[in-house]
């Protein structure tokens, strides 16, 4: 028998680790863990809708990235997926003409070209989903190919 290990959780906030997200006292009610360093909750997403978390990882907040990073149950092949599509629609939407790191409040082009950042998400998620795809229907035919042939080879009434 192993030794079950406690997960270990990050304060979205300063990035140290916890033992514990929130402590549950039955029947409903919920405490939300402090974190001891910087003295806010450690994850203040796992009370938040999942389309918010990921507007807010839209929005490039380092709090979402490190909720869905180090806090959820999403395997790390999700994870690295979609960290990858936000990578690359950054890096796209950054080459843009115009594209600038002006954080000015006033600035409403900056605004209006936050569209193109969704619009570039958009299609890195289809080309992504594009190569997959063709990964998948090529191993696939592979494989039905490899079958085929050694099922002639080793039976050959099948011929």
């Amino acid at each position: 028998m192993g030794v079950e290990k406690s997960p270990v959780y990050r304060c979205i906030e300063c990035n140290k680790e916890s033992r514990e997200l929130y402590r549950d006292y039955g029947h409903g009610v919920l405490k939300i863990t402090i974190c001891k360093s910087c003295q806010k909750p450690v994850d203040k997403y796992i009370e938040y809708d999942p389309v918010i978390i990921l507007i807010n990882a839209m929005l490039c907040k380092a709090q979402a990235y490190r909720h869905v990073l180090f806090n959820t149950t999403i395997s790390i092949h999700g994870k690295l997926c979609i960290f990858c599509l936000l990578c690359e629609a950054y890096t796209r939407w950054l080459q843009l003409p115009g594209s600038s790191n002006k954080t000015d409040p006033g600035d409403f082009i900056r605004y209006a070209k936050e569209w193109d950042f969704y619009r570039l998400f958009g299609i890195a998620a289809l080309e992504q989903s594009a190569f997959l795809a063709g990964i998948f229907i090529v191993l696939y035919l592979q494989t039905a190919g490899f079958v085929s042939s050694i099922a002639s080879d080793y039976f050959p009434v099948l011929r």
